[in-house]
């Protein structure tokens, strides 16, 4: 009788090896199921996150281009009001000198008669 009970009890210790052993294999894979599953999931949020990071860089330079557009457009208003008063006192100061005389003659000035030339009747 105790030899049966010893084959039997060996029996079972090597069949509780054996699902040890399976459940061993069962947890290592259902492990690295996990870690690549999980893996996959990090790869998801990382291209997330870069795609946010683009976006975000994206904006700021839309928003520095809008900016740099915008100062362009500031310094060419600017300069065309600078433009717009110094024609404006220019035409104040030639409305003041109007009447003075140019200290160079006038192009179109009135000819004078230089009296009869030589070889001329």
């Amino acid at each position: 009788m105790t030899a049966i009970a010893l084959l039997i009890s060996a029996g079972m210790s090597a069949q509780n090896a054996a699902q040890t052993q399976t459940e061993r294999q069962n947890r290592s894979a259902s492990a690295v199921q996990e870690q690549t599953q999980d893996q996959y999931r990090n790869y998801g949020q990382v291209t997330s996150e870069q795609k946010q990071a683009r976006n975000a860089e994206k904006k700021a330079l839309k928003m520095q281009q809008k900016e740099l557009k915008k100062q362009q457009k500031q310094m060419k208003q600017q300069e065309v009001q600078m433009n717009q008063e110094k024609i404006r006192s220019k035409s104040q100061t030639a409305v003041k000198n109007k009447g003075a005389r140019t200290a160079t003659p006038m192009k179109n000035a009135a000819k004078v008669s230089r009296g009869s030339r030589p070889g001329r009747k």
